[in-house]
């Protein structure tokens, strides 16, 4: 399976990440070409969305000579760290308070998983937004 440079910088990105997750895309990747990117990958089966998120498949370990890693998840469900990860996955994501709420843990606890646990290690793009009058809501896209 012949591969353009973009596809196999995209795979061996992916390969790296302990989430498998191939965002971010390379910046030659804009806005515009952005889905018709992910498409191509798509139909050649190189990756697959699942949970919202566009991985590297099994398929596209073998595309780039890497043997495929095990479907295992990166974190074990029902502990409060799978939790946090489930309201920063919601569509309006998630403030600090709500977090704090759910987990029992204290802000800065909240902020120091999200920079080393949630960012570094299983490499989840996160964001943040403030609107007016409302808290700082944190997302995982």
């Amino acid at each position: 399976m012949k591969l353009t440079a973009t596809q196999e910088n995209i795979l061996h990105a992916a390969a790296g990440r302990p989430s498998r997750d191939i965002e971010p895309l390379p910046s030659n990747v804009n806005a515009g070409v952005r889905q018709r990117v992910i498409d191509g990958l798509l139909k050649r089966g190189l990756v697959e969305f699942k949970g919202g998120i566009y991985r590297i498949s099994t398929s596209g370990f073998v595309a780039i000579g890497i043997p495929a890693k095990t479907d295992k998840s990166a974190t074990r469900s029902g502990t409060k760290q799978a939790r946090m990860i489930e309201l920063m996955r919601r569509p309006q994501g998630a403030s600090i308070d709500e977090i704090v709420a759910e987990t029992n843990w204290l802000p800065h606890t909240v902020r120091g998983t999200m920079t080393n646990a949630l960012k570094k290690r299983l490499g989840l793009t996160l964001t943040s937004e403030k609107a007016d009058g409302e808290p700082r809501r944190y997302r995982i896209i």
